[in-house]
């Protein structure tokens, strides 16, 4: 198990019953990763890179319906939750043991506030057809915003 896998049932049931129109693609992750690459190298942190499969995903049709929009932030995630695996195992590899040991403590702490930020739309909307692209959208910009701070600390020791 991942450590940033959470016990998000209703979130992750949701998601994988919904058909999508527009599938997770290989060249997601090259194009999150090129666009990463091109902001570091222009001095930027890689914000400008979230959104660039959601964002064109939804234009296409179905994609402004509320399953539409689910499954593309859903893809996205996808990109997003990987990167921060990566990037939260290349951090650690670079530290010593005190500071693995806060990153890890950090790493637990954010999860589970992610957890409950995240069920807030099923909280506020009592599992209405609008928590589900809420609650997708707030996992979207929770882990990319994890995935690079974890980059931006990596990248400070040097890694």
């Amino acid at each position: 198990m991942k450590l940033h896998h959470i016990p998000f049932a209703a979130l992750l049931i949701v998601s994988a019953a919904i058909t999508s129109p527009a599938a997770a693609e290989p060249s997601d992750a090259v194009t999150i990763r090129t666009c990463l690459k091109a902001e570091s190298d222009a001095g930027r942190g890689g914000r400008g890179c979230v959104g660039k499969i959601s964002d064109p995903c939804m234009k296409e049709p179905g994609g402004d319906s509320t399953v539409g929009m689910t499954m593309c932030l859903d893809r996205e995630v996808k990109v997003w939750d990987a990167l921060l695996n990566d990037e939260y195992k290349q951090l650690l590899s670079g530290l010593q043991e005190k500071a693995q040991k806060k990153v890890r403590a950090a790493q637990r702490s954010w999860i589970a506030t992610r957890d409950a930020d995240c069920e807030i739309p099923y909280a506020l909307f009592e599992g209405g057809t609008i928590a589900r692209p809420l609650a997708v959208q707030c996992l979207f910009d929770e882990t990319a915003d994890r995935a690079l701070q974890l980059r931006a600390w990596r990248e400070m020791t040097g890694g």
